[in-house]
This record gives structure tokens, C-alpha cells and sequence, in this order.
């Protein structure tokens, strides 16, 4: 998937932790042979391939994959989109660092963008894409789901704690840590990766992270990050970092993509009609302006000392 993935497990027995911990870290060796979209033999591969053509069974477990990123980006109104992958090639960040492409380049890919594209037959599990040169991109939600797997295989061996992530950007509290209330995990700061913003506590409860730190490029002074909004084409611009909190991180990995492309307005939206969520904002605060830190919805966000921030809530307002 592109990225690191760990675990840390919490108790007395060395071998069976180191036991549960590789079962856990094999669960996203075999996702990865089935969702990577770089892969040839992968579900995800041989339905780009040959989806505008004929139906492609798929998995049971990809199948429904794809069915949760399709509600996801409708209740987002398409801010995330499995199906953007065409973006992501135009824009350079399939396999680079990003370039600057035509508007007629954008305009082309983005016609080939929209869960609108998938068709779905529950019966046989298979999936057909509607339009030649759609692409399913599983990029901004299978980490989440290859984390909440390694979570169900821990409990499933009767782990209690544990702290594991994909990427970091990804991350499960299971239970907590011995006399803890909560795995703590920092938001850190979107200029200075060195520092932390401020603390939340997760306990049987996930973090994800989109920024625009992570991947970009400058183009006439003006950064572009990976983080694209399929409904316009073009990178998201505004936030330098949105965090989702949720009991699945399948779904804070999309949804926090899905908030760096709506901003505050829009993230707040979707955290009143899931009371659920909790998200922590962190908008372009223009040049010479404090760092400000929305927090909406159901988050515990403890500030770090003598950070150089404000806070903002809901109620603030």
C-alpha cells in the first residue's frame, strides 16, 4: 500500500503478542494482493481492466468494500470518490510527486470520475464500470480497511490492547494501555512534523489524517497537494490538514479526505448528521495569521503547552 504499517500490543505473554502482531501485519499482505491498484492480479486491477466490458466478480470482502466508498462519497456529495483515479494519473501522483497538467487534460479525466460509473449485482458480486476509463482507486480508504482488518484478527485472537496503524495517518486505539483510560496519539502540527498541536485519547476508536504535507508540488508559488477534490478536478485548497474520528477507520480514512476537500462548512455538515464523528480542523491560516484549530463534533482534543494556536469550537460561534 505504499506505506509502513505497525502494531504494538500491550500485555504479559511475549511470543503470542509477536504471534498476534505478525497475524495481523500477514492480514495486510493479503489485502494488498487483492486491493492494490498496482498489482496486476489484484481485484482491483482486473476490474479496471476489463469492468467496461463485461461484469467482474469481485470478493465478497471487496465487493462490499466498494459498496461502503460509494455511500461514503454520496453522504460526502462526492468529495471522496473511489472511482478518481483518472484524476490522480492526470495530476501526476500515481507513481510521482505531481505536475502541472492542461485544463483539457483535467477536463478529460474528471469525465471519467463518478461512483455513478459502478454498477453493482449483489447476486453474482461483481461490478461493472459503466464508462471505459474509469478506474477504481482505493487509495483514500484502504488503508482504514486494512487497519480495521488487523483490528478484527487481534481481537479475534483475544488481544485487549493494542495501538496499530497504516502510514501513520491511519491509526486504531483496541482497548488501552495498562491503567490508561486511552491510547493518546498527537495531532501534529501541519508546518513543523516535529511538533504536536495538541493530544486525543482513542479507545476502540480510530484517527485519520489527510494534509497537504504529505504529497504536493509548487507551481507559481502556490502549493498543490495530492488531495483531490473529484468534483472539480483540481487539488483541494484552503486546509493543511483534516483529522476524522470514528469507530471504523474505513471510514476515517475516507472521511478525512472528504473534510480537507469541504472545509470547515461542509465537515460540520456531516458531523451533525453523524453525531458519532468528531473531526479536528486545521484551515490555511493566510500569511502572518495563528494556526487555528477547529474541533467539531465528538472529539477530546487536549491543546499541547505554549502551542502557538487558538481553538475554535462550535460553540465559539
Amino acid at each position: 500500500m505504499g506505506t509502513t504499517f505497525e502494531v504494538i500490543l500491550a500485555g504479559e505473554d511475549l511470543a503470542f503478542l509477536e504471534g498476534a502482531a505478525n497475524e495481523a501485519l500477514d492480514e495486510v499482505e493479503r489485502l494488498e494482493a487483492r486491493l492494490s491498484h498496482y498489482i496486476p492480479a489484484s481485484d482491483v486491477c482486473d476490474l479496471n481492466l476489463r469492468g467496461a466490458f463485461e461484469p467482474v466478480r469481485v470478493e465478497p470482502a471487496t465487493f462490499d468494500l466498494l459498496r461502503r466508498a460509494v455511500f461514503l462519497g454520496r453522504i460526502t456529495g462526492g468529495a471522496f470518490d473511489c472511482t478518481a483515479g483518472p484524476l490522480v494519473k492526470c495530476w501526476g501522483f500515481f507513481r510521482g510527486t505531481g505536475r502541472m497538467p492542461e485544463p483539457e487534460a483535467v477536463e478529460e479525466a474528471r469525465s471519467r470520475v463518478g461512483s455513478h460509473l459502478l454498477e453493482f449485482d449483489p447476486a453474482e458480486h461483481s461490478v461493472r464500470l459503466l464508462r471505459e476509463g474509469v478506474e477504481v482507486h482505493l487509495g483514500g480508504i484502504g488503508k482504514g480497511y486494512a487497519v480495521d482488518r488487523m483490528a478484527e484478527v487481534l481481537r479475534g485472537l483475544g488481544v485487549e490492547s493494542a495501538l496499530m496503524h497504516g502510514g501513520r495517518s491511519t491509526i486504531y486505539g483496541l482497548g488501552a494501555p495498562p491503567d490508561e483510560p486511552a491510547w493518546e496519539v498527537g495531532i501534529t502540527d501541519p508546518r513543523n512534523r516535529e511538533t504536536r498541536v495538541g493530544v486525543v485519547g482513542l479507545r476502540d476508536r480510530a484517527l485519520s489524517t489527510s494534509g497537504d504535507y504529505e504529497q504536493f508540488f509548487e507551481w507559481d508559488g502556490r502549493r498543490y497537494s495530492h488531495v483531490l477534490d473529484p468534483r472539480t478536478g483540481e487539488p483541494a485548497q484552503g486546509m493543511w490538514s483534516a483529522a476524522i474520528l470514528a469507530e471504523s477507520a474505513t471510514d476515517t480514512d475516507a472521511l478525512s479526505t472528504a473534510a480537507f476537500v469541504l472545509g470547515e462548512a461542509g465537515t460540520r455538515e456531516i458531523c451533525e448528521q453523524y453525531p458519532e464523528l468528531g473531526a479536528i480542523l486545521i484551515p490555511d491560516p493566510g500569511p502572518g495569521n495563528t494556526l487555528n484549530v477547529v474541533v467539531l463534533g465528538n472529539v477530546d482534543l487536549r491543546l499541547e503547552d505554549g502551542a502557538d494556536l487558538t481553538r475554535r469550537t462550535a460553540a465559539d460561534e
